[in-house]
């Protein structure tokens, strides 16, 4: 998607986009999360850092990441697990034809791997892994949000997630562009 955006000349219009200042901290920091506009939020922090206090950048960027991830917590919390289950039910009612791969045999085994303390604790390191990282932070949210984590620790761990991401970047971006 980055190799797409810059063949296309979007990353030469966000040199620019450090004049928006501390506004375009938080717009940057609101589509921080999401995937396919990633790059453009990285973009912007990159070039944020070189005209403003990289503090309140980071600040700023990890509040408007919060707020997003909260957009998404709440849609993974509102049921989604739930409509998962259920297209489940419904492909273990199609048992005609043979094209099922997992029979009934196979299926206390799988759900006995998914609750077991080891695959608990390499989803829950995953996901912590993938908010603290400058990658998208969906896929971590859904692996929280599915073990149904506090909302305290999820506001902590978003927000301290946050500021390291757009730290690394916005300091990334003071080093390579001066």
């Amino acid at each position: 998607m980055a190799l797409i955006l810059s063949w296309v000349g979007v990353f030469e219009y966000l040199t620019h986009f450090k004049d928006f200042g501390y506004l375009g901290a938080f717009l940057s920091g609101l589509l921080w999360p999401f995937t396919f506009v990633t790059p453009l939020a990285t973009a912007g922090f990159f070039y944020l850092g070189q005209a403003n206090n990289i503090w309140d950048v980071v600040i700023l960027g990890s509040i408007g990441a919060f707020f997003s991830d909260l957009f998404i917590w709440r849609f993974f919390k509102a049921g989604i697990f739930d409509e998962l289950e259920k297209i489940w039910k419904m492909y273990e009612a199609h048992t005609h034809h043979g094209w099922r791969r997992f029979t009934r045999t196979h299926r206390p085994h799988l759900i006995q791997l998914f609750h077991s303390r080891p695959f608990h604790f390499i989803n829950l390191f995953l996901g912590v892994t993938v908010l603290f990282s400058p990658l998208p932070d969906e896929m971590g949210l859904e692996m929280l949000a599915y073990y149904k984590l506090d909302f305290i620790k999820f506001v902590l761990l978003s927000i301290a997630s946050s500021i390291v991401a757009i730290w690394l970047v916005t300091n990334a971006g003071r080093l390579v562009l001066g």
